[in-house]
């Protein structure tokens, strides 16, 4: 290998880097998209290069040999960081769905001050039970009780819908996972499967359901076994299973590990507590360990989270108990090793935004009450959103993750009650 060609490589590793790095994500092609999400990232930039220099097999990313040869060249490295040159930056936008459960939509707040809003409106219709996710620049709602659908949208094209797909009259669809852009899963409260569906199906829905995993030896007498929240992590899928009937815990939950190269079952694991619930988010990943938050009886204190080792499947115990908390634990996010926030439901039914060390295993304090407070994110720029349906005055609420202070002079008000909300950055 001559010294410009080592040269020339690097160069345009560099040009990768720096040009994905100041955009945070690129823009869609299909050259060096490896996991087929429609952006193009510093990690898929940096295996091109190490397929061209054979440090790495194309099996890694395939979408990086254009032309059909068996291997990534040089030119084919140039399409794709001219596309990423040539891309323009991405929304930086929390999407909100809102929903007063008869009727749902979706509002767009900007990520930084002053926190532009687009409020709801008839024409952003979304189901009345929706959680939303994100994978590439597309969001996936998931109209869950009453509607039974995914539902995808563009962002980079006005956030229109391209194609909704149902998953079976009375299914009740919980969360989506995705392996790739062309894999995903959908647990199914009410049915007694999991179903892997495209992500990308056609505009008639015909090839969206692409298979089942049969759940049935799960199942207690109602004839389901309730599976919720779901999250690929390498190539294995971790799918929780409440394990209710007549809406109340029979058994202690478990969390059902499956193999997404065949899809069959390969391992599962019973949680210290009944019923790993999550109101709005999906199963949460930090290292090597994987956060339930397990509710037990609502209004009683008898769960927790509890974390469990992705190499072992060992379940840790409850790490932090709702007796602690002061509640039963709906939603919560890390801010680092240590600290983090939950939504607690407390006694009386109403809704509580609490602080919380996992090292000390206790409440550090109470930062909010409220009557309706339903999801809380992170964003990379360290502020919290939180979704606060109050019926006074329902919006939106943003506060510093490194004190719990409140940024907002009022809520973000999103036209429909703010229910759940991920972001695009």
């Amino acid at each position: 290998m001559t010294p410009f060609r080592v040269r020339h490589r690097i160069i345009l590793l560099v040009l990768g880097i720096l040009a994905c790095a100041a955009r945070a994500w690129c823009q869609p092609m299909s050259a060096g998209d490896c996991n087929a999400d429609d952006t193009v990232t510093v990690e898929e930039i940096v295996t091109l290069v190490r397929i061209a220099l054979e440090e790495a097999s194309l099996e890694q990313c395939v979408a990086g040999d254009q032309n059909g040869d068996g291997r990534v060249t040089i030119e084919e490295i140039v399409l794709a960081v001219q596309a990423v040159l040539a891309a323009p930056a991405p929304p930086r936008k929390a999407f909100v769905t809102a929903t007063d459960f008869q009727t749902g939509s979706f509002a767009l707040i900007d990520l930084d001050p002053p926190f532009q809003v687009e409020p709801a409106s008839p024409q952003r219709r979304v189901g009345a039970d929706p959680v939303a996710r994100v994978f590439g620049r597309r969001v996936f709602v998931v109209n869950r009780f009453g509607s039974d659908n995914v539902q995808v949208l563009d962002a980079s094209g006005g956030f229109r819908t391209v194609v909704q797909c149902s998953t079976g009259n009375g299914s009740n669809p919980q969360d989506i996972a995705f392996r790739n852009g062309t894999q995903a899963y959908v647990p199914l409260l009410a049915r007694p499967w999991l179903l892997r569906v495209n992500p990308r199906p056609s505009p008639d829905c015909h090839d969206f359901i692409q298979g089942q995993i049969d759940l049935r030896p799960y199942a207690d007498s109602d004839g389901s076994p309730e599976a919720n929240q779901a999250v690929v992590v390498g190539e294995r899928l971790f799918v929780t299973l409440e394990r209710l009937q007549n809406f109340a815990p029979v058994r202690n939950g478990l969390l059902l590990v499956i193999d997404t190269r065949t899809d069959s079952i390969a391992g599962e694991v019973e949680l210290s507590g009944a019923n790993p619930f999550g109101m709005t988010k999906g199963l949460t990943v930090r290292g090597d360990w994987l956060f339930v938050a397990e509710v037990g009886q609502f209004g009683v204190a008898d769960g927790g989270i509890e974390a469990v080792n992705l190499h072992t499947l060992e379940p840790s115990g409850i790490l932090l108990a709702e007796e602690e908390l002061g509640g039963d634990v709906t939603d919560f996010v890390f801010v680092n090793s240590d600290e983090g926030y939950a939504i607690v439901s407390l006694p009386d039914f109403s809704t509580a935004l609490v602080r919380f060390s996992l090292e000390r295993r206790r409440r550090l304090d109470v930062v909010l009450r409220g009557d309706g407070l339903s999801d809380i994110e992170l964003a990379s720029n360290g502020l919290l959103f939180l979704t606060d349906r109050n019926l006074r005055k329902p919006g939106v609420r943003i506060f510093r993750a490194s004190d719990a202070q409140e940024v907002t002079l009022a809520p973000l008000q999103t036209g429909l009650p703010p229910f759940d909300l991920v972001f695009l950055e």
